[in-house]
């Protein structure tokens, strides 16, 4: 793990609210694996107080890629900040997910889709043939993250989107997706891998159940440090007591995962 200060090459927005970091940062992009993460001082000083955790949406050479969505105070002085300027941050931290199966099955829902294309580049990078399901709200807002995911995995995974409006591939939800996927000959074997909001990953889960398919999920919770120590992450587990999302996850099986009380 590093804890460093890195300077902000690019800030853009990608749509309304959505925007893309590029930090050059050399002691923990070489390190990050899909389905990590990092903790993130999106100001200098005191003010905010504490880091936020952001997932890593892609690494390449000494560059880390942060996808987010300006939902508060947080992300709004995030979005704020310019190219040259210099953020602390700390990782990767947290268990990634096991990419050695063959023919997994990608589910993105909403911002999930930053740490899923991660995991999407990494397969195609080493040539890995998987399914990619992607679910957003609708196209507004998310054009150009859709259309870039498209150009640049085209020829590499089998991807394919939903939309609650249809403006999107399919009308529906990504479940009804993942459940056309998994329908098809092979295309379960390598089990699949699973990040969207909390409602989203226990109907993937349920799904994945009923099909006796192995399952893994990226779950978002509050920290403070990402270190353990906080225990702000505390997630139900099966069978009693509670997991730390820093330490234990963020990528768990979806078994280990008391659904009920999430």
């Amino acid at each position: 793990m590093g804890a460093i200060w890195a300077e902000v090459k690019e800030n853009r927005k990608l749509g309304e609210g959505i925007y893309r970091l590029t930090l050059h940062a050399p002691a923990i992009a070489p390190k990050a694996r899909p389905g990590q993460f990092v903790m993130l001082r999106v100001a200098h000083g005191n003010d905010p107080l504490l880091a936020r955790p952001f997932s890593i949406h892609g690494a390449a050479g000494e560059e880390l890629l942060i996808l987010y969505k300006v939902v508060g105070r947080g992300t709004r002085i995030l979005s704020q900040v310019r190219t040259g300027k210099t953020l602390f941050l700390w990782g990767p931290l947290g268990r990634g997910f096991d990419l050695s199966g063959e023919r997994p099955v990608l589910v993105a829902g909403g911002m999930g889709i930053a740490p899923m294309a991660f995991a999407a580049r990494w397969l195609a990078a080493q040539g890995r043939p998987a399914a990619f399901c992607a679910g957003l709200p609708g196209l507004a807002g998310w054009e150009h993250l859709a259309r870039g995911l498209e150009e640049e995995l085209a020829g590499s995974l089998s991807l394919a989107w939903s939309s609650e409006d249809g403006s999107l591939g399919r009308r529906g939800l990504v479940t009804e997706l993942l459940s056309d996927t998994l329908a098809a000959a092979g295309a379960s074997s390598g089990g699949v891998l699973a990040c969207g909001p909390m409602p989203m990953l226990r109907a993937v889960a349920r799904v994945c159940a009923q099909r006796g398919v192995a399952c893994q999920v990226s779950l978002e919770a509050p920290m403070a440090c990402g270190l353990g120590a906080c225990l702000g992450c505390a997630i139900p587990a099966a069978g009693g007591g509670y997991l730390r999302a820093c330490q234990e996850g963020p990528v768990l099986a979806a078994a280990a995962v008391d659904w009920e009380r999430v």
